[in-house]
This record gives C-alpha cells, sequence and structure tokens, in this order.
C-alpha cells in the first residue's frame, strides 16, 4: 500500500514556476503513487525489475521538495520507502544520492547537518545499504548498514 503523500504548509510543486521539474505517470507505480496524492519528480532508476520513483508533496519558495519519498519496486509491487518519513530539502536526513547497484540492492547518501551547519552545506553523511528479499511472496526494502562520514 502506498503511503498517502502528507498534508504539508507549502505550495503545490503544480505552481506554475515549479512545474517544469514534474513528469507525467508513465507507468501503473507511477500512477499509484500519484492516487495516493504525491507529484512524481525526478528520472527513474530502474535495474530489471527494480524501480526507484521520487515523489513530493510540495515546493519551498525556490521549487525545492518538501515533504518527499523515494519509493521502491519490485516488480509492480512496493518493496518500501526509502526513509520512514517524508523528507525536506535543506533539513538534516535528506536523501542526497540513490544508487540502485542491482536488482536486489542499493544504496543511499543522506545528507547530516549539524546545528550550526549553514543550509548549504551539511558537514556529515550517512550511507545506508539496503537490500531487497522476498517475503511472504512480497518484496521488503530492507536496512542492513549505516555508515557515517564527516
Amino acid at each position: 500500500m502506498i503511503p498517502n503523500a502528507p498534508k504539508i504548509d507549502a505550495e503545490p510543486p503544480s505552481i506554475d514556476r515549479c512545474k517544469d521539474q514534474l513528469r507525467q505517470p508513465m507507468s501503473p507505480e507511477d500512477r499509484s503513487i500519484r492516487r495516493a496524492g504525491w507529484e512524481l519528480f525526478g528520472s527513474v532508476q530502474n535495474y530489471e525489475s527494480t524501480s526507484v520513483i521520487m515523489a513530493m508533496s510540495g515546493v519551498d519558495g525556490m521549487c525545492r521538495p518538501l515533504g518527499y519519498q523515494g519509493f521502491i519496486f519490485v516488480e509492480g509491487q512496493l518493496a518500501g520507502t526509502i526513509s520512514p518519513k517524508p523528507m525536506n530539502s535543506r533539513t538534516d536526513a535528506e536523501i542526497d544520492r540513490i544508487f540502485l547497484t542491482n536488482a536486489n540492492s542499493l544504496f543511499v547518501e543522506f545528507k547530516r547537518y549539524s546545528k550550526t551547519d549553514p543550509l548549504c552545506c551539511p558537514s556529515g553523511m550517512n550511507r545506508v545499504s539496503f537490500k531487497i528479499e522476498p517475503k511472504e511472496a512480497k518484496p521488503l526494502l530492507i536496512p542492513l548498514n549505516v555508515t557515517t562520514k564527516n
């Protein structure tokens, strides 16, 4: 089940100045995310039958994603989300990069801000490795380990 997009105090991603970064649904997975209230953005990463799809629920004044999430699908079934809760640009634990290394594994780098970091420049990075395993005939995204870089 796709989690519903959060209701946040932000402009909608479809506002005129930001709508160019949105993409239209191209797959059943995209359409299921849209039905849950999310707007699609960024490119889709695919490796065999595994896909990473990004979606957001709002934007800031510079069209940066707010209330965003990464969805992992295997053969059309949701395996999980990259983060336990939606993220916001320029805040602690937002996604920096996603690497889909094969059909069953990926790693994600998350920006880590200290209280004194300027919004442009996080002082650290966490790299989380994930694997995708079948669980009762459904795929399941499982975090394996975290590596911290300062």
